[in-house]
């Protein structure tokens, strides 16, 4: 174990979210700072690549150990003699491990779609020592519903995995390759992209939309047509949900959908790298939408929602932000939605058929955006987070007691 202040975090590590990913960078980073991060929770549906499995082999023989004396012990609550940092859940309810773990300091990671924040909401929030949101959208609701101890820093880009490769530029006029990823689900507004780009492939033939919109719980996909657009969900596919079924069910021909189903994160890369465009036209986003980023890392052109955690995304010159006029009432009771909007599909068709012919404005926006991303790389993001945190470097490791 290196030598440096013990934290405790209570977050699981998976290459399956933007949790997870999170999770894994804030681990690394933790290392790079000098801190001595102790995991609360066993990683699961994690991939790291082998500089990162040696790097983290230690904490993950400690975890184990702990879960060994945990079960044995068989308490329910544990106070731990260092900051605790545990993610939550809407209503800030802490997930996993944070519901055992609490330390001489609680600091809570909070990305919420909900914007009705109940009086037992409020009141969980007071008791953390210090909350973070993954976007201004977030934290100023935090702030107007008088929490003011909550503080923004948005989650970083892995700009090392995630660059520009070399790609001849399709000719003006020529039809794109575009991407898109997100696991399905309305909040996500794959069937506005579905319902754009049937019409933009019409136009032009041998047109592609590239996917990664698996989704690991697949019952959440089952309100992605409550609004109409397309004839949904998709149906299953032995484990995954057949997306490309579903699109050719929705008018889009067929092969001009490619479905990537589930690849571990780190696969994503190569698969962008063929693409000319990206498309994310969510709803609502609590954060910045990491595959949003990836894109904008990766340097290709990105269009944009603009409502909600998007709006960290989006500045005149480095992406396409499209208005979202259309009102989005929740498919649940009680749920508030200040904020969230839906683009429409024909606003979207237009904004590609104007790409299509202006390659230059393409090579533009791809070049703005990739210099933004990288002032959010992983990097820099993860040391923003932990001062603000007060979890600055102090020698000598702790022990456990």
């Amino acid at each position: 174990m290196s030598p440096g202040r013990r934290v405790g975090l209570a977050w699981e590590l998976t290459s399956a979210t933007g949790w997870g990913v999170y999770g894994a960078a804030l681990t690394l980073g933790m290392l790079d700072q000098g801190l001595a991060p102790l995991l609360l929770k066993r990683p699961g549906l994690w991939t790291p690549d082998p500089v990162q499995a040696a790097r983290l082999a230690p904490l993950l023989a400690e975890q184990a150990q702990l879960s060994a004396q945990v079960r044995a012990a068989g308490k329910g609550r544990l106070r731990l003699p260092m900051p605790v940092v545990k993610t939550l859940q809407p209503g800030f309810v802490p997930m996993h491990a944070g519901q055992v773990f609490y330390g001489s300091e609680n600091i809570g990671v909070i990305f919420f779609e909900d914007t009705h924040l109940r009086p037992t909401d409020l009141d969980r929030a007071r008791q953390l020592d210090r909350i973070f949101t993954g976007s201004t959208w977030n934290q100023r609701l935090l702030e107007g519903a008088g929490l003011t101890h909550a503080r923004c820093v948005l989650q970083g880009v892995d700009t090392a995995r995630f660059h520009p490769r070399l790609r001849r530029p399709s000719p003006p006029g020529a039809p794109l390759t575009l991407w898109s990823a997100g696991k399905l689900e309305r909040r996500k507004g794959q069937d506005l992209v579905l319902a754009a780009f049937r019409r933009y492939v019409a136009r032009h033939p041998g047109a592609r939309l590239l996917t990664a919109w698996q989704n690991p719980w697949p019952e959440g996909a089952r309100d992605i047509g409550v609004d109409g657009h397309v004839d949904g969900p998709p149906a299953r596919k032995g484990d995954q949900l057949d997306i490309e079924g579903w699109a050719l069910r929705n008018g889009c021909p067929p092969g001009s959908v490619v479905d990537l189903g589930l690849r571990p994160h780190a696969a994503l890369a190569a698969a962008m790298a063929s693409a000319d465009l990206a498309i994310f036209a969510s709803r609502y986003e609590s954060g910045t939408n990491l595959p949003a980023m990836e894109a904008l890392a990766m340097g290709l052109p990105v269009i944009l929602s603009e409502n909600t955690g998007h709006l960290d995304l989006i500045a005149e010159g480095r992406c396409l932000a499209l208005p979202c006029p259309d009102a989005v009432p929740p498919t649940q009771a009680g749920v508030g939605n200040d904020g969230w909007g839906a683009l429409d599909p024909l606003d979207l068709d237009a904004a590609l058929e104007a790409l299509t012919a202006d390659p230059a404005r393409r090579t533009a926006l791809g070049q703005a955006g990739r210099i933004f991303a990288e002032s959010l790389d992983w990097g820099l993001q993860i040391p923003r987070f932990l001062a603000a945190a007060g979890l600055t470097r102090v020698d000598g490791a702790q022990p456990l007691g």
